[in-house]
């Protein structure tokens, strides 16, 4: 039998090419699949039973009547009805969605191409993106004014490597088309990998994948090839032709001495330097992207037979490398090399896939899961069998039985049929390829054929991307080396972290390791160019900035570089204003009433002991029903009745960690009744540990009104106080979970003391995956906040001073955060002034998602582990040319290798000194609310980051529809259906505004 017909598919791993249907049309060429399970075009056959039905050869095939010949579509004989149903259902997201209410500028569909769209694997700076011109005027992003001063010099190895040499000879760029250019990625691929390509153009050519290539061969003349796709693979021609035409245009010769030029400041950033960053990319990835040891995936790298571990649920990680080339102080290129840590299908059975996947014992729970529906006369597929074809839709998967003629070719799932092996008919022929009238079900066909019969011929058949193709899934089995795409959930994520934590030193040699992989001196393609990489880790001279004092009621703490500190024998700085006479605590289950009658005194004494102001009554003890809003409701209103007053505080004793348990016991405090609430566990409150009281009551004694503690700068920072009324402002979205319909989360926080301590918080949803946040979220949000901060901190009158701190946007966002975001902030506070605010405003993005790391050269620079100590700085070497960015430990790794936030102060309307603005944020880290120790990251991001996840509990859905993303989120349930289309998000349940909720720290 001839071999399969080509494969086209997005998707699956970079070796394994898929099924879909190519330009050849729908049509199957001969041999492409044996037929059993193969359905083609209409067909005049109405079978039996009225049906369409599928045709299979009877007897001997010959050339021109292979089995799968497009006939006649499928047919099922369902027991005990022959009423007509579908052939396979059509999933949700073939329906065309209406344009989306609310988008982001830097995700726009709409828009036309951009010059950096094909720069998405390299770390540009943000002014680079001007290039796009989506404004008639550039954005200024700030320049670095100077560097750090205070504190004290440590050297430190970084993660990166500097380039020493670019290439010297001429570099032509061409442009690709291959086909009309409406061909998918793989067929162009495949295309471009034939014979009749490589011959014309020689081994050195680089192709991006898309329509540029690069060559050291200066080609005048345009270069036309024909790539025959069925004669590359050794079959013969089909009914439709498989020839794709290759055009290559010369289009420029390249200048990489420009960059040089930039780095030198003798010319401003232009296309041609942008073209020539890209081709360096692209040749940095060519040898390993062509090298069979390697899986690639965009800047990753993983070894094929390298390190790994089962994660639970059919899944398994690999570790390799990552590289990347970046543009960097010191007037050079340097690649970030980094440990990789991917995600994988683990090559196994289809079917014992789907069980680890779904999380079934056997597969007659999948039979049994998959049993169809009827529907108004209608068969349809199962919620847990449509489940089941989402997460296992562009699976790649081969088949495997006795006899089988295409057993190396890899097919892409679509989906999964109502119809089993026995329901399933077809029509049969002869050898000639005529209709003989007979009919066979699939697992007859088999057992006729091949001499197979089915284990379990009940399971729903598998339906390939290739038009009309179907499998028994017991004859499949999931190729290796796929990209696992999905949420891992808390088992594989904890095997995830046991996996990819790791001491600093084992962190190092790992990339050292991986560098020996990429082997830069001996890579043939960087030698034909004559780019050249130092393989020796960069040194450079980091800082450690003085640590404040934390200062407590009364006393203080002097962390040092320890990062931490404890509470014993400490005072909160304020407590709360008004004292604690009217709270509740309420347990779930079973508890003594001894024990809890304890826990209450217990608690209120230790509350007292930090400063804290309690009644000394006791408070409402009760025992709760199951359901969290009956509880929430009797636990209020009893504690009201009791002390005649709204409760000020409930707590909440809970036997697990069920996190929708929680969620609907803060949508009840928050929305319903307006009262701030803690959730404990009852292990712990049966514990008693004093620790543990201290812990949670920093969070309670914010939610009333308090402050833990300030931090004090030391007298060489270079940051003493901030300059008159100023206001922290700390912006986050968060984004749903892969497979949950949630929206997204935007949330921003408001500092409401004179020092950046405590912080009020709002949020709103903002449209689904839209990373910047809406003009209408902006004016709801903080509004209210900026108009109490006027009333309560700034005497009436708007700030001067703003410091915004935004999380989450890439480099080529920072242009839609300074011409949307900050244009939001201004107008209003020109709102509640009634005039333009001719205040001054700061924009600092802090960004986590990097792979910058440092390793201390020194003992003097390190802690226990060899990770950086707190107030370590890093400005040089790895740092953007010319923009003011910097990377900075502000905390100690509990665990792991520690990795520093990367913090671009993009707008400076202040004109702030490295040593105010830098010492500012590392000093606010140690004024975090609940945390004994300095965190890493600036407080009020951090602040926006929980409160956005606090946020979900507000979600405007009934509660019997379940948690929607989060980690009550459950892959392997359906999706909650809703009456608001794909382009519309609900808003969120406005919070009851008592008692001054809105104002407080109620979701830390």
């Amino acid at each position: 039998m001839s071999n399969p017909a080509r494969r086209r598919g997005r998707g699956g791993n970079p070796q394994q090419q898929s099924d879909t249907s190519s330009a050849r049309g729908g049509g199957l060429a001969p041999g492409a699949f044996d037929g059993p399970a193969s359905r083609g075009g209409a067909s005049s056959n109405t079978g039996s039973a009225g049906r369409p039905a599928s045709t299979a050869q009877s007897g001997i095939s010959d050339p021109g009547s292979q089995p799968g010949s497009p006939s006649t579509s499928p047919r099922a004989a369902q027991p005990g009805s022959f009423a007509p149903g579908p052939a396979s259902p059509r999933s949700p997201s073939s329906a065309v969605a209406p344009a989306p209410l609310m988008t982001d500028p830097a995700r726009d569909p709409a828009r036309q191409a951009r010059l950096t769209d094909s720069l998405r694997n390299i770390d540009l700076p943000a002014s680079f993106y001007n290039m796009d011109n989506l404004y008639q005027l550039p954005t200024d992003f700030k320049t670095r004014p100077g560097y750090n001063t205070t504190g004290r010099e440590v050297s430190v190895k970084l993660n990166s490597f500097p380039v020493v040499q670019f290439p010297l000879s001429p570099v032509y760029q061409y442009d690709v088309q291959i086909g009309s250019g409406a061909e998918k990625r793989a067929v162009i691929l495949k295309a471009w990998a034939s014979k009749a390509r490589k011959a014309a153009t020689g081994e050195w050519f680089i192709f991006d994948g898309n329509k540029l290539g690069w060559s050291g061969q200066n080609f005048d003349r345009d270069i036309h090839v024909m790539a025959d796709l069925d004669a590359e693979e050794g079959r013969s021609s089909g009914r439709t032709s498989n020839t794709f035409r290759i055009v290559i245009r010369k289009a420029k010769t390249l200048n990489l001495s420009l960059i040089q030029a930039y780095f030198n400041r003798q010319i401003q950033m232009g296309p041609e330097i942008l073209e020539g960053i890209n081709f360096l990319d692209h040749l940095l990835r060519e040898g390993p992207s062509r090298n069979p040891r390697f899986i690639p995936i965009r800047r990753q790298f993983f070894i094929r037979d390298g390190q790994r571990a089962a994660l639970g649920g059919g899944v398994e990680v690999f570790r390799g490398v990552y590289q990347s080339l970046r543009l960097a102080e010191g007037q050079r290129a340097i690649i970030n090399l980094d440990v990789a840590n991917c995600c994988f299908w683990q090559p196994t059975s289809l079917i014992a896939a789907i069980i680890a996947k779904m999380r079934l014992r056997d597969p007659q729970g999948i039979q049994q899961q998959c049993r169809p529906v009827q529907d108004n006369g209608t068969v349809k597929a199962s919620q847990f069998q449509k489940l089941m074809s989402k997460n296992f839709r562009k699976v790649l998967v081969k088949a495997r039985y006795e006899g089988c003629p295409v057993a190396d070719k890899a097919w892409n799932i679509k989906d999964f049929s109502v119809h089993n092996a026995q329901q399933h008919m077809l029509d049969m022929k002869d050898a000639s390829g005529n209709l003989t009238g007979q009919q066979q079900s699939v697992a007859q066909y088999f057992r006729t054929k091949y001499n197979v019969t089915l284990q379990y011929p009940g399971l729903p058949l598998v339906e390939m991307t290739k038009k009309g193709v179907f499998y028994p899934m017991e004859f499949l089995h999931v190729i290796e080396n796929q990209r696992y795409a999905f949420k891992l959930d808390e088992t594989q994520t904890a095997n995830m972290i046991k996996f990819a934590v790791t001491r600093p030193d084992v962190r190092n040699s790992s990339i050292n390791e991986g560098q020996g992989w990429l082997n830069w001196s001996e890579d043939r393609f960087l030698k034909q160019y004559g780019l050249k990489v130092n393989p020796t880790m960069i040194r450079t001279k980091a800082r450690i900035l003085p640590s404040p004092e934390v200062q407590f009621g009364g006393a203080a703490a002097k962390p040092g570089t320890a990062g931490r500190w404890d509470l014993r024998g400490k005072k909160f700085l304020t407590t709360n204003p008004k004292e604690l006479a009217a709270w509740g605590i309420g347990v779930f289950g079973n508890a003594d009433k001894p024990m809890l009658e304890k826990f209450a005194k217990d608690f209120a004494q230790a509350y007292r002991q930090h400063g804290g102001k309690v009644s000394s009554a006791p408070p409402n003890l009760m025992r709760l029903p199951a359901d969290p809003a009956q509880a929430v409701e009797q636990l209020h209103n009893g504690t009201g009745n009791m002390f005649k007053q709204r409760p000020q505080l409930l707590i909440f004793i809970v036997q697990d960690k069920n996190s929708f348990h929680y969620l609907r016991i803060k949508k009840s405090c928050d929305c319903r009744f307006g009262v701030v609430s803690q959730v404990l566990q009852f292990q712990q409150v049966r514990k008693g540990n004093p620790q543990y009281y201290s812990n949670v009551l920093m969070k309670v004694n914010a939610k009333l009104g308090g402050t833990t503690a300030q931090a004090k700068p030391d007298r060489t920072s270079g940051f003493k106080s901030f300059p008159g009324p100023t206001m922290v402002i700390g912006a986050d979205v968060s984004h749903a979970s892969p497979g949950s319909e949630q929206a997204s989360m935007a949330a921003l926080t408001v500092s409401f003391d004179k020092f950046g301590g405590r912080y009020a918080a709002a949020c709103q949803t903002n449209g689904k995956r839209v990373e910047i946040i809406t003009e209408a979220n902006w004016s709801s949000m903080l509004t209210p906040l900026a108009t109490q901060w006027v009333a309560t901190i700034g005497g009436g009158r708007v700030p001067g001073t703003v410091y915004y701190f935004r999380d989450g946007v890439s480099e080529g966002q920072f242009v839609h955060v300074m011409q949307q975001e900050v244009p939001h902030i201004k107008g209003v506070l020109s709102t509640i002034q009634g005039s333009d605010w001719k205040g001054k405003i700061t924009v600092i993005i802090a960004a986590k998602r990097h792979h910058v790391r440092a390793f201390p050269e020194d003992k003097a620079g390190a802690d226990k582990n060899g990770n950086p100590l707190p107030g370590t700085l890093i400005e040089h070497d790895c740092t953007m040319p010319f923009e003011w960015d910097f990377y900075l430990y502000s905390h100690i790794a509990l665990q792991g290798t520690a990795r520093p936030v990367h913090y671009t102060v993009i707008h400076d309307e202040s004109n702030h000194p490295p040593n105010v603005i830098q010492n500012m944020i590392y000093e606010h880290c140690y004024q975090y609310m609940r945390s004994t120790t300095s965190v890493s990251m600036f407080p009020a991001v951090y602040y926006a980051h929980l409160a956005s996840n606090r946020a979900k509990a507000h979600e405007n859905i009934p509660s019997s529809e379940g948690p929607q993303g989060g980690p009550g989120f459950k892959q392997n349930q359906p999706a909650a259906q809703s009456d608001v289309s794909d382009s519309e998000v609900r808003p969120l349940m406005a919070m009851f505004p008592i008692n001054g909720i809105q104002f407080a720290m109620w979701y830390i």
